[in-house]
Order: structure tokens, then sequence, then C-alpha cells
């Protein structure tokens, strides 16, 4: 769904604008009623928009212990040494895979489930394609990653599904493949997309995930709509 279709025109009913309007707004109420069991999120109350949507698990000081606070998600990239096998899951216009390989990796494994941008990163990289620095795999993220050998990467970036079932298929099998002292990162860490008008399940994946398999926060980069990024790693 586009932000057009969520937000709607503004405008008349009676005008050719506000013709559009009145369609896009039925239809923007007909596809969140769909999603939300007939209702719009916006027609409940505070206390059923929380029951529909529990909060993320809590996390405990040794998971955020050692986090730190970056004002972009591009300085994290200083994580990344010189020969690190990276994958980034998500490419889209493969702008922040350009700044990944400028940090010089060993090989850096460019997934996606949309052809349309693996094409893009075939005109931006043929030179690293054709040296087997950037591998180009096209498919389900979670698949392409458990097909990966075991505790071979060094950095894993994720920015693909964000629902929570998404989010957590993909930390677990990112979880398979990364080495024991690599480190996975991950686009929209929020609740909410406030651009996009929906739920984002990353938050709670990222949370349980760090619970369970503990793993603790190495920090966390700001977005100025609250998309943030984090990366995390094994504890200790």
């Amino acid at each position: 769904m586009t932000a057009l279709a969520w937000t709607g025109l503004r405008g008349t009913e009676g005008s050719a604008l506000g013709g559009v309007s009145y369609v896009f707004a039925k239809l923007r109420r007909s596809v969140s009623a769909s999603l939300y069991g007939g209702v719009l999120p916006q027609d409940l109350r505070p206390d059923q928009r929380r029951a529909l949507w529990p909060a993320a698990a809590d996390l405990g000081p040794e998971h955020v212990g050692n986090c730190r606070v970056y004002p972009n998600r591009s300085q994290p990239l200083e994580l990344i040494a010189r020969g690190a096998a990276c994958a980034e899951v998500g490419i889209f216009r493969c702008d922040f895979s350009a700044e990944i390989l400028a940090r010089e990796p060993s090989e850096l494994h460019l997934i996606d489930i949309d052809p349309q941008w693996l094409a893009v990163a075939q005109e931006r990289f043929p030179a690293e394609i054709a040296s087997g620095q950037v591998v180009l795999r096209q498919g389900d993220s979670s698949t392409i990653l458990r097909s990966l050998p075991p505790a071979s990467l060094d950095w894993i970036y994720i920015d693909g599904d964000h629902t929570y079932e998404g989010c957590k298929a993909d930390l677990e099998a990112a979880r398979l493949c990364l080495k024991p002292a690599g480190l996975i990162a991950l686009n929209d860490y929020t609740f909410w997309g406030p651009s996009d008008f929906c739920k984002y399940g990353v938050m709670e994946a990222v949370n349980e995930f760090c619970v369970t398999h503990q793993f603790e926060f190495v920090y966390f980069a700001l977005q100025g709509r609250g998309y943030h990024d984090v990366g995390i790693r094994k504890i200790g």
C-alpha cells in the first residue's frame, strides 16, 4: 500500500480531487479493517490497541550495558573490519550497499526478493561482481541465509520483511551463519511506521531474540522519523 493510499488526498467529494480522495479513503478504511478484524486501529480505544499489539519483551542491563548511540546508520559501519565477510538483506537502490563496499569487505552477499534491485546492483557494481567480491542472491532472505555455511559471516545487515514473523525468521537464519564474534544490524527498529502508517514487528522480534539467545545491543543509530537501526552481538 502506498503512502498516498493510506493518507488520501484533500478536497471535496464533488470535485475531481475530492473524488479521488473519497475513493482512496474508502480503500484505506477497507484494507485497514480487513487487517484488524473489521475495525480501524484509530477507531479503537487505547487499551484495545494495547491488547491488539502487546509490548516488546523487556531487556535487561546485560542486553544494553555496552550499547553506544550513533547519530545515523552510516557511522556504525566503522565497526566493519577491512576484509570482513558481509551480507545485506534488502538492498533497495543499493546506496547503503555502496557504503558497505567502501569498508572493503572480502565478500558482500546482496540478498533481495525483488529482481529489480538486483538489476540495479548489476549496474552499479559490475567490477565487484566480476571479481567475486559481490554475490547477488535472489529469493526469500531467511532461506538464502540458511543456505550459507555456518559461522561464515562477520556482519549481517537486515532490512527485509518488517513483520514480526519475517524479522524473526531472518534473525534465526542469520544466527546460524554468523561468526561467534559477528554482528547483526537491523534497520527499522520501531513499533509503528509513521510514514507508511502500519505496524512494524522488528522491535518485538529483536528484543525476543536478544532475550532468548543472549545477544546484547552494541549500538543504537538514530533516524529522524523513528526508523532507527540497532546492532546486536552474542554476549560474551
